[in-house]
């Protein structure tokens, strides 16, 4: 059953690319340097939007989710944060890789919202990955974009995070319509559509996207 007072995000992507970086960000608005984990980390956090009070909970997830993990994470999660580096491309594979396997374990019959998030924009010297792949990317599997640099600033990173807390929260409400049973996935997001605005193909163009 939906909780309404809970969403569950699942940060993904491949080493190297600041997952923790961007979510430690988005909870103190510190920027902690990167650094390797074998373990997962579940943080709880709550936050006020739209007037509603939402239990948030944010697992950091480490490589086990390559090794074997990554069903249950994607089970676990309500929304989803892929995150690459704009430097790697490599990464960027990766996370178009990780938003495969989310179509495939989701669809037809599973709701979600997915950001994929470019992150190290202040490196864009050395970028190796342009916006237009990542609008690209982001329009083939229906999700949120955004660039942001998690060492230079948190006002990117919250934008990001609170603009994936806020679709997802419209989705759970959407699911607990009873017209949602007669839903197809294309239905779904024509309805999303409608929530934010959006009422064409060529409009799906304007989702929300940043790059700071």
């Amino acid at each position: 059953m939906t909780n309404l007072n809970r969403i569950r995000v699942v940060v993904l992507g491949s080493s190297k690319t600041g997952k923790t970086a961007v979510t430690v960000r988005y909870l103190t608005k510190r920027y902690i340097g990167e650094y390797s984990s074998t373990s997962d980390f579940l943080y709880r956090h709550t936050v006020t939007f739209d007037n509603v009070t939402t239990e948030v909970e944010i697992m950091d997830t480490s490589k086990c989710a390559k090794a074997g993990c990554l069903y249950e994470h994607l089970r676990w999660g309500d929304a989803f944060v892929v995150v690459y580096s704009i430097c790697d491309k490599s990464s960027f594979l990766e996370a178009e890789e990780y938003l495969s396997q989310l179509a495939k374990l989701k669809m037809p019959s599973y709701y979600y919202t997915t950001l994929l998030l470019g992150n190290k924009r202040d490196l864009d010297h050395t970028r190796k990955v342009s916006v237009d792949d990542g609008h690209e990317l982001s329009l083939q599997y229906s999700c949120l974009f955004y660039e942001v640099s998690a060492a230079e600033s948190s006002a990117g990173v919250s934008l990001a995070f609170q603009s994936v807390l806020r679709e997802a929260r419209s989705v759970q409400l959407l699911k607990t319509l009873p017209i949602r049973r007669k839903l197809g996935v294309n239905s779904v997001s024509k309805v999303l559509g409608n929530i934010f605005g959006k009422n064409s193909s060529k409009d799906r163009k304007k989702r929300p996207s940043l790059s700071i």
